[in-house]
């Protein structure tokens, strides 16, 4: 079985486990709808349950790297025929691969899906998705989430690293970041009307998501 959920008007997430440096994070990948045509960010791995049950919600187009972290399962989706898209220091780093585009100005499914490339982290380039139909932001390392549920080890070192409990940045992010660029990037996402963020890692936020936004980087003093 897959556990493809649809949250949204022409939106699914599915989950999959995912160990990074031995802590269990685990991974989301969102899938949008355009038609019959359908975008992966951050895709998992294509098995069997999760081909099918995509099938039956059209045709995989596109496969995006979201960030130069994000990148693991997109060679075998271009391999079953999707086009692949990434930021430019993926598409930098994977220079085994072959990408149709990088995220940004010209992508096919125009403004049905809003992408902002950030600048204030160049190490992982990170682009962040708004799809208005649903209001959902879609992220994929720029907030965490994690539950109470998540494995001891993950949640003792996540919170030394600041990034858990609740909605927040880790301390890679605020070591990172250029601070002026950060505040003109989550200023321009707090101006997209959301009111969930579907994240790689973490449940989704569903309740007072723009507000959870603001606070993860109120350490940056947005006037927002």
């Amino acid at each position: 079985m897959t556990d493809l959920v649809q949250l949204g008007e022409d939106l699914w997430v599915a989950r999959r486990p995912l160990s990074f440096y031995g802590l269990q994070l685990g991974t989301r990948m969102t899938v949008v709808r355009f038609g019959r045509d359908l975008m992966l960010h951050s895709p998992v791995a294509p098995d069997d349950a999760l081909r099918h049950a995509l099938a039956a919600l059209g045709d995989v187009r596109w496969v995006v790297g979201p960030n130069r972290l994000h990148h693991l399962f997109l060679a075998p989706w271009v391999d079953l025929g999707a086009q692949a898209w990434g930021v430019p220091a993926l598409v930098r780093k994977r220079l085994d691969m072959s990408f149709a585009g990088v995220v940004g100005p010209g992508m096919p499914w125009g403004e049905r899906l809003a992408a902002l490339p950030t600048t204030c982290i160049p190490f992982t380039d990170e682009a962040v998705f708004f799809h208005a139909p649903s209001r959902t932001l879609i992220v994929s390392d720029l907030v965490f989430n994690l539950a109470p549920s998540a494995p001891l080890l993950t949640r003792a070192a996540m919170s030394l690293a600041r990034g858990y409990p609740g909605v927040c940045c880790s301390l890679f992010e605020r070591v990172l970041m250029d601070r002026n660029a950060a505040r003109s990037d989550i200023g321009a996402i707090l101006d997209w009307d959301f009111d969930r963020i579907v994240m790689a890692h973490g449940e989704t936020v569903t309740d007072d998501a723009h507000g959870a936004l603001r606070r993860a980087y109120g350490w940056l003093g947005l006037d927002r």
